[in-house]
Order: structure tokens, then sequence, then C-alpha cells
């Protein structure tokens, strides 16, 4: 089995018995269905689950809800980006690097990562390039 199989729903019981009487018991709801669910019902969130896999083995890190914002997730650089967006509104790459104290390359490195997270939205290209927290 690989992650595509799994984001479809594809289930292989180590134990079909139990995963039978689980589902006699209604102690499941169906097959398979745990993965997608999860996906779906973090849709909204700014930090979605992380899936790590092996060839014979998946671990699923499910972001925690209950803790309010987003900072729980967030590495100390990107904490301290955060900060400087609700002190400052948006920021420039050169203040990432300023604030942090951190080469050009590195600050470029931490913000794309955060966009890709979704915690950062950008505004312009090239030097005109900013970004701001996501709604």
């Amino acid at each position: 089995m690989n992650l595509p199989d799994i984001m479809l729903g594809i289930s292989i019981a180590n134990n079909n018995r139990l995963a039978s009487l689980f589902y006699r018991l209604m102690l499941i709801e169906a097959y398979g269905t745990g993965v997608p669910k999860i996906f779906d019902s973090y849709k909204k969130e700014k930090v979605k689950p992380r899936i790590e896999t092996s060839d014979n083995a998946f671990k699923i890190t499910l972001p925690n809800r209950n803790e309010p914002g987003i900072d729980t997730q967030l590495n100390r650089s990107e904490k301290a980006i955060v900060e400087l967006l609700r002190q400052e509104g948006r920021i420039k790459r050169k203040e990432v690097e300023k604030q942090l104290g951190i080469s050009q390359s590195m600050a470029g490195r931490i913000v794309r990562d955060m966009v890709d997270k979704e915690i950062l939205d950008v505004r312009g290209q090239g030097k005109n390039t900013e970004y701001l927290l996501k709604d």
C-alpha cells in the first residue's frame, strides 16, 4: 500500500476477524474511511495533518486544534515572523532577514515554507513581494 492508496481510503486489515468484529459491534463505520475523514475535518485549519510513510507503515501527525492560535505548530523562526506580522500587518523578506539575523536565502526558504503551510499569503512580486498572515 502507498500514500495515494491511503488517501483514497483503501484499507488492508492486519487482522480480518478483529476488523469484522469491530464493524459488527459498530465501533467502526467502514474500512478505510478514517484518513479521508481526518483530512476533510482539517480543511479549514491553517496547519494540516502530516503523513510520513515507509515501506511497511505510515504515521499521521495531527495538529492540536484545542490550543489557541497557530503558534503551537510553529518553530522559533516562524513564531518570530508571526509576531512581527501581528505588529506590522505585512512584511517583506528583507525585514525577516533583519529581524532574525539570517541570510537572504534562509529568509526566503522560511517564508516560502510558511506560504506552503498556508500560514502566510503573498502579495506582489520581486522587490515588492509582501507577506501577510492568512485569514
